[in-house]
């Protein structure tokens, strides 16, 4: 049975429900013996990380190419491929996060877990090709917001 996840707030050691009514009459149809897990309800990464983790593989597309790492030098394939965007994203960025997080889509990761992802792809940047990146901030965004106007 797909069982529907209803939010609430713990408030002084209580449990207030966001949408009380609609959560008793769905717990009405249970009788007898139930089990209910509370979670912490962690934070997912915002529409500006999301925008600046793909302006950051734009930005590490460019520097590897232009540092002369193609994907055959970088990956050690047999073709020399330049990077773009979608390749970061795809050999780079999900690899670690895969490995690190176990978590095989970008938009499942919180706050924290996509600076810790950040942080392994740098330092993996650093030591292979000494290309860095630094992690979009908001000037960058709001900048390249005003370049595409």
């Amino acid at each position: 049975m797909l069982v529907p996840i209803h939010y609430g707030i713990v408030d002084k050691g209580k449990l207030v429900m966001r949408d009380n009514d609609r959560f008793h009459i769905w717990l009405g149809q249970f009788n007898g013996e139930v089990e209910v897990i509370v979670r912490k309800k962690v934070n997912k990464r915002t529409d500006r990380q999301n925008r600046a983790l793909h302006l950051y593989f734009t930005q590490v597309a460019e520097a590897l190419n232009e540092a002369g790492y193609d994907m055959k030098k970088t990956l050690k394939h047999d073709v020399d491929i330049p990077w773009q965007s979608e390749t970061v994203k795809e050999y780079i960025w999900r690899k670690v996060q895969i490995a690190y997080l176990r978590k095989p889509s970008t938009t499942q990761l919180t706050t924290k877990e996509l600076d810790k992802v950040y942080e392994v792809v740098n330092r993996m940047l650093g030591e292979k090709t000494s290309v860095y990146v630094p992690f979009p901030s908001l000037e960058t965004l709001l900048e390249q917001d005003n370049n595409s106007i």
